[in-house]
């Protein structure tokens, strides 16, 4: 129940200190209960990727197979695999085939409950990473498996994120002749969010806000997604609403505007931790390949902060001429429920 309106990213440790617990007094099966939902909050709240937290997800693998606990290895071995595909480059992003997990081979040894219940754990995860890479088939074809499922779960946080990307894939894909149906699966996770939401859910109120600009795409619509994932230090949603935001304006012909976006969604997936997701970007985009950043965060991945304000610097590299290189500062202010990007002039020497 506290996962249903308390912010992910405070639940993170209280979930792996739960798992710590257990573990030493024995108790197996609520101590990897503790990890998996460190795990699905540490994905909710875009925690920050990387090898620290892969490391978690080693030692609970051993765990697992020292145990004989064959279930349990598989999922946080497909977690793992999910986290390398946002860091590590690799040739089919939105596939779970790689150094720690590969889903065809072990669905190929599964049948009943626990094929269907791996099917259904592997395409929530996939359907989020063809949205983050934009793979139009697979997330069609994912979403065909999840309309399947009920849209009820005991773990909330997993029932989150499992919404989430299938509502945001369906709205991508209902404008295709072939994928209209799609618009009403769409509504319907939409529907959990605009509920959780208005009971005060800090976690649901940035997807409801992303799903509503999906389904019906606008200036007004994206700004106030924007403006709630990086209230919520949502880091990763911010990067994709900034990204879509993007090609919404690209098709609005404001080439400008887009690529601001397009910029800060570039940063904003580095801090995510999402390397490989910002190496996409910057080959689509080769003007980001001349872009440095002075700061190294950006005020939604700040976490614990009372600082409403935070700005993040990008210089032009383009040029050895400190006069001609060009600034902009992305200024965020919740307090003020303001999100501006600020064109700053470069100052001429004196």
């Amino acid at each position: 129940a506290m996962c249903l309106l308390q912010p992910f990213r405070s639940l993170t440790d209280p979930f792996l200190q739960s798992y710590k617990d257990c573990k030493l007094m024995g108790e197996v099966e609520m101590a990897l209960n503790g990890l998996n939902g460190y795990a699905q909050c540490f994905f909710g709240a875009g925690c920050e990727l990387g090898p620290i937290f892969e490391s978690k997800l080693l030692v609970v693998e051993d765990y697992c197979r020292n145990l004989g606990r064959q279930s349990s290895l598989i999922l946080f071995s497909m977690f793992r695999q999910f986290a390398l595909n946002l860091r590590k480059p690799s040739d089919s992003p939105s596939k779970l085939v790689g150094e720690a997990f590969n889903e065809e081979q072990v669905l190929s040894e599964l049948e009943g409950s626990a094929h269907f219940q791996t099917l259904r754990d592997s395409s929530s995860l996939r359907v989020q990473l063809a949205f983050v890479f934009w793979n139009e088939a697979d997330m069609i074809d994912l979403l065909k498996i999840l309309e399947t499922y009920p849209l009820q779960d005991q773990f909330a946080a997993r029932l989150h994120n499992r919404l989430a990307f299938t509502g945001l894939a369906a709205f991508a894909m209902c404008h295709r002749k072939d994928c209209a149906s799609y618009k009403a699966l769409g509504e319907k996770c939409m529907g959990h969010f605009k509920f959780l939401s208005k009971n005060g859910s800090v976690n649901a109120r940035p997807v409801y806000l992303f799903l509503k600009s999906m389904k019906s795409p606008s200036r007004d619509a994206f700004s106030k997604a924007i403006e709630a994932c990086a209230e919520g230090k949502f880091v990763n949603l911010e990067a994709m609403v900034n990204e879509r935001y993007a090609a919404f304006l690209r098709e609005e012909n404001d080439e400008t505007a887009s690529n601001d976006c397009i910029t800060e969604a570039y940063f904003l997936y580095q801090d995510w931790g999402a390397h490989a997701k910002a190496l996409q970007l910057s080959k689509d985009h080769s003007f980001l390949k001349k872009l440095r950043r002075k700061t190294t965060r950006s005020f939604a991945h700040t976490v614990g902060s009372n600082n409403n304000t935070a700005t993040v610097s990008v210089m032009s590299a383009g040029s050895d001429d400190p006069a001609s290189k060009k600034k902009m500062t992305f200024s965020f202010n919740s307090t003020s429920k303001q999100r501006k990007l600020i064109s700053v002039k470069s100052e001429k020497k004196k």
